[in-house]
């Protein structure tokens, strides 16, 4: 009987882990839900969450194509510590990501300022950063 405790202890422990509203670690040699391609450099790699579970993308230009909805959460560039997307910055520079676009996130504005800078960017956040994508003008 105490062990049939112990284990009802231990699955209602890890069931309330899984509800968490914590993104789950995004770990390299994962497929990107997008593209396909393998997610290596994890301070591009992002994801979201929907009614069918979490995506994870080797960039935030495959996030973005992907119309995310629900929960995103985007790698600090910086740390690769994954955050929610309303506390990062996202610069659209000239520097390589891994589809290209020049995009990446930044906990630290200044920090988001001076990529920019250097790269001839722009910082906003992810929002406004995508409808540039859609509409450069």
């Amino acid at each position: 009987m105490r062990r049939l405790a112990r284990w009802s202890l231990v699955v209602s422990t890890l069931a309330s882990c899984q509800s968490s509203n914590r993104a789950p670690a995004i770990h390299a040699g994962n497929d990107c839900a997008r593209c396909g391609m393998t997610i290596g450099d994890l301070r591009f790699a992002c994801e979201s969450q929907d009614a069918h579970g979490w995506r994870q993308y080797d960039s935030i230009e495959c996030l973005v194509g992907d119309g995310p909805r629900g929960s995103v959460w985007l790698a600090d560039y910086d740390t690769k510590a994954l955050a929610p997307v309303e506390s990062l910055w996202v610069v659209k520079g000239d520097f390589p990501s891994p589809m290209g676009g020049g995009l990446a996130a930044f906990r630290d504005r200044a920090a988001a300022d001076d990529v920019a800078g250097r790269t001839h960017g722009r910082v906003g956040r992810l929002a406004e950063v995508a409808r540039r994508q859609e509409d450069p003008s």
